[in-house]
Order: C-alpha cells, then structure tokens, then sequence
C-alpha cells in the first residue's frame, strides 16, 4: 500500500511541475494590446511661423482733355506696383489620418492669424512736363500710393504621405480662404484725389509639402511648407472733387509662401492585440 501512495505523490508532483511550466509559457505569451496604426484617428495641435508674398496690382487711369495720354498712362503704371508683403502667421488645426501599409491618406483643416503686409509710395514726374514734352516746364509732379493686407487665412487640406515608423513626410493640397484688403491714392494736379479700396473675402487654393515626427506615442511635431494663391480681387476709384469723363479700376493678385512649425496631439487609432 505504501508503494501505491508513493507513486501517487510522485505522479502528483510531476502534474504539478508541468502544469507550472504550463502555466509560466501562458503568461509570457499573453496577448499585449497595442496601438495597430500610431498616425491613424483624430488629432489636434498649434502652429506659427512666417509668411511672404506678392500683391501684383494693375490699374488703369483714363481721363479727357486737359489730361494727355502720356500723362495717364504714367498714372496708370506708378498705381500698378508689384508689392513685397510679409508677416507673422499662427493658429489652430485639426484633422484625421486613415493608413494602408506605408501609406497615410489624411484630411485637415487650420484656422490661422496671417497678419500680410505690404505697401509702395512714391513720387513721380509727368512726362508731358517734362523739357521736350507736350507742356514743357515747370516740371509736375504726382504722389502713388499702394497697399495689401490680409489679417486671416483658413485653409482644408486633404493629405498624402508616406510612414515609417515615428516619421510621416506628406504633400497637402486644397482650399484656402482669406480676407484681402487693397487700397491705393492717387494725388495728382490741382488737389485732385483718385482713391480705390475693397476689403473682401477670397477663396483661393493651396499646396505644400511638409515631414512629421512621432515623439512619443501622443505628441508630434512638423514643419510645413504652403503656396497660397488667392486669386484676384479688384476695385473702382472716386475722385474727390468730381470730374466728369475720368475713371480709374485697379485689379491685385495676392500669392503667398508659408513656412511653419508645429505641434499635434493624436488621441489614436484603432486597437489591436500582438502576441
């Protein structure tokens, strides 16, 4: 009998060493959930940085007699200045990322102070005044003056990159819309006054590319690179005093580069389990 329960205790013991090794390889190979894609779900973040641009004016003075052609079209050129507009932009965006494999398809939307801004003012001769010209001496003069402003930009981007592990580099394309404000003085004989300005709200396009970097499993940062194009907006002049017969339209194309720097929080994609 003392033999059965001796190889009882020992068949026992042995069960009891095999289930805790069992047991030991269960639990190094439990499932670990983890992150499935660290780019993909909703994300939101901050940015600043510089821009600069071009405000391409054109006008067009057109005046009777006494005015002589030479005289307008000199007008007409000082008020069609290509100005050099910068300034500091800065906000708010947001957006979401869907991933496949390598590649991130993406959507985002910023909302950004863009404090643009440019202006030309300058003094010139009317050619007819000028010795030799159809008037003669004493030389006249006139004064032109330029400016363009934009206070806000808001763009919607789709986005398309390429992942690899914490990197993200990208190309962004889509709307952009801003307030543009243009005015332009003209001062020329006699106290007369030509003034044009509009302030009106663009819709235009924007492209860029940009590089993000996952710095750990929430926060990234980017720098980023834009073109905004925001079309053309034009404007009719008022002389004060009146004259009958004279008329002046003035026509700007703002463009603009971009470059920021930024910070997102991602609030992260799905889930899924690795052994």
């Amino acid at each position: 009998m003392s033999r059965y329960f001796g190889l009882a205790a020992a068949a026992l013991l042995s069960l009891a060493g095999t289930g805790g090794a069992l047991a030991a390889d269960l639990a190094v190979k439990a499932p670990r959930v983890v992150s499935g894609c660290a780019w993909c779900g909703f994300y939101v973040g901050g940015n600043a940085g510089y821009a600069w641009g071009r405000d391409s004016q054109s006008s067009v003075f057109d005046a009777p007699a006494p005015f002589l052609a030479v005289d307008t079209a000199a007008i007409s050129a000082s008020g069609s200045p290509r100005l050099k507009a910068d300034g500091f932009t800065g906000g708010l965006q947001a957006g979401y990322n869907w991933q496949s494999g390598a590649v991130l398809f993406g959507a985002e939307a910023d909302f950004n102070a863009f404090n643009l801004r440019g202006s030309n003012s300058g003094t010139f001769v009317f050619p007819s005044t000028l010795p030799g010209g159809a008037v003669g001496p004493p030389t006249a003069f006139y004064t032109a003056t330029s400016s363009a402003s934009s206070d806000w930009l808001f763009t919607a981007r789709n986005r398309i990159g390429w992942a690899s592990d914490n990197l993200l580099i990208y190309g962004t394309a889509g709307l952009a819309v801003a307030n543009v404000k243009l005015n332009q003085s003209v001062v020329v004989l006699g106290g007369f006054t030509e003034t044009a300005s509009v302030s009106a709200t663009q819709v235009g396009w924007t492209a860029g590319i940009g590089a993000e970097y996952m710095v750990t499993r929430d926060w990234s940062v980017k720098g980023e690179w834009l073109y905004v194009d925001l079309g053309k907006v034009s404007a009719t002049g008022v002389l004060t005093p009146a004259f009958a017969g004279i008329t002046y339209n003035t026509t700007a194309h703002l463009t603009a580069n971009i470059a920021r720097v930024g910070v997102n929080y991602h609030f992260g994609g799905p889930v899924v389990a690795k052994y």
